[in-house]
């Protein structure tokens, strides 16, 4: 069903969706969607409601791609995953999906405020990204948009830095239609954030669990020195530096930084030009990030290992 042409865009609040959620007020949003603070009405439970624009909603394709969302993050049950609990549309027609409503500050504003982070507080919430998409390769999803605004800080197991990854809008999704596996989306399609698109993202080439682990690179290496590997006036610029360039010592990127050289060597494999070159997994990125952890020491950090075992 089309919107109607006088619905307003933005929801008011007490709007009722699905018989059970009322919406409350707009979080934020922009062109693609909006999100609202809501309430599953029988359990007065608070959620996140992510209403798609009303003028993109008459656009079968782009119903698909948010609903990807939905259905991808569904394929992932993992504490550092968000949870998406439930879909549907509203009265005039628009999808919306319904998350675990989060208290806390995306990574992208972290790092605006705070500036370059120290080692092991960057460590400790790199680990998290890792074990969220180790869950998702697992389960045949590459997130593909893998950057610090799809990365949300919340109070958990003692920390304010427990982390949650969210917007599988764009992912590429495995599925098994009683035959070979494969992607929803079409070779040859590039998407993405050019700031931490892997080079055969850039040029619309394969991709598979090593590019994830490139953009996890590319927000390592921002967390250190507080800003990213390759910064340029267009994108098309960008994009070429991501295929052809090597990222600059973060030394150089920062001089006011003083970051370990066997750490940097580590981030600088995971944004490696071949994916052959890089970590063969998320996992194996983590391991080396966390290789001389002190498991006896106190705090979030030593109890990261786990995550890579534990599906919620």
């Amino acid at each position: 069903m089309a919107p109607s042409p006088g619905t307003p865009e933005i929801l008011p609040a007490g709007t009722r969706l699905a018989r059970r959620y009322v919406v409350g007020e707009r979080l934020g949003g922009g062109g693609m969607a909006q999100v609202y603070r809501g309430e599953h009405e029988t359990i007065a439970r608070p959620v996140a409601i992510k209403v798609l624009a009303k003028a993109l909603s008459a656009t079968p394709a782009l119903v698909v791609r948010f609903l990807q969302e939905a259905r991808a993050s569904s394929k992932v049950r993992h504490e550092n995953v968000v949870e998406v609990t439930d879909f549907g549309e509203t009265a005039d027609g628009r999808p919306f999906i319904v998350m675990e409503f989060l208290e806390g500050e995306d990574l992208d504003g972290t790092l605006r405020r705070e500036g370059p982070l120290p080692w092991e507080r960057a460590r400790s919430i790199l680990v998290q990204i890792l074990a969220a998409l180790q869950a998702a390769h697992e389960k045949g999803v590459i997130h593909r948009d893998m950057k610090p605004e799809n990365v949300f800080r919340i109070s958990r197991m003692g920390s304010d830095d427990f982390v949650k990854v969210f917007d599988f809008g764009i992912a590429k999704v495995l599925q098994d239609d009683g035959g070979a596996a494969r992607p929803l989306t079409l070779e040859g399609q590039v998407m993405g954030t050019p700031a931490y698109m892997a080079p055969e993202q850039c040029l619309g080439e394969a991709i598979d669990a090593r590019t994830d682990v490139y953009a996890v690179g590319g927000i390592a290496y921002q967390m250190l020195t507080g800003r990213t590997p390759f910064v340029a006036d267009s994108t098309g610029t960008l994009l070429y530096s991501q295929v052809y360039e090597s990222p600059p010592p973060m030394a150089k990127a920062n001089p006011e930084v003083r970051v370990d050289p066997a750490v940097e060597a580590r981030i600088m494999k995971a944004l490696s030009k071949r994916p052959d070159d890089r970590y063969a997994s998320a996992k194996e990125f983590a391991d080396a990030l966390l290789q001389d952890v002190d498991l006896g020491a106190p705090g979030l950090l030593p109890s990261l290992r786990a995550l890579f075992r534990r599906k919620r």
